[in-house]
């Protein structure tokens, strides 16, 4: 009696095992849901790597503006024998349209350089920047990296210098504002000096 217990018992277990295997099997070799949990991994990373190269690409466009407005800037200067605070003034909107068409804050500096060969150091002849002001005084040692060995006394040498904090529109609330500061140097084309005039009549000498 108690073995003919035993043996129906193993019977059920074997047919309950049976019937449990093929859903096993089943469960294991199902591919359900899988391209979404291989989504959910991979989609953080591509969709930094593509913001990363818009962000990468606008800021490198950007970047090539202020570099253009800073060589156009003092190519115009160098082209003239003397120029007005009016024109100079005029210039600097113009190199604005050029980096952005929005209304953006940037500021260029336009200054004429000559070798004080007393000193040889490279001095300056006149500055004049965007806000309305003097940034460099007369007479002073120009900071900027020019080689003293390029110039002399009795010519002057227009460097126009842009700086500019470029935002992002997309993720300037999370790495900020990136400094981009640019210069470019030409030599007068018509005069030994370019001449900054206030006012017509009044100019440096």
């Amino acid at each position: 009696m108690i073995r003919e217990s035993m043996q129906k018992r193993d019977i059920m277990a074997a047919a309950g095992g049976g019937a449990l295997r093929p859903i096993v099997s089943a469960f294991l070799r199902c591919r359900d849901g899988l391209a979404a949990v291989e989504f959910a991994f991979i989609a953080p990373v591509m969709i930094l790597l593509f913001f990363g190269v818009v962000e990468g690409s606008s800021a490198y466009s950007t970047s090539r503006k202020v570099n253009m407005s800073a060589n156009t800037l003092a190519d115009l200067v160098a082209q003239e024998t003397s120029i007005t605070k009016d024109n100079l003034d005029d210039l600097f909107v113009g190199m604005e349209d050029i980096i952005d068409q929005r209304d953006i804050v940037v500021t260029f500096r336009v200054v004429s350089v000559y070798l004080d060969t007393a000193t040889n150091e490279v001095k300056v002849h006149w500055s004049r920047d965007s806000n309305n002001a003097v940034p460099y005084a007369a007479g002073t040692v120009y900071p900027g990296d020019v080689d003293p060995s390029l110039l002399q006394d009795t010519a002057s040498l227009v460097v126009a210098e842009t700086e500019y904090d470029y935002s992002s529109p997309i993720s300037q609330k999370v790495i900020g504002a990136v400094h981009m500061e640019k210069a470019a140097t030409r030599w007068p084309r018509l005069s030994a000096k370019v001449q900054f005039c206030i006012t017509v009549g009044s100019c440096t000498t």
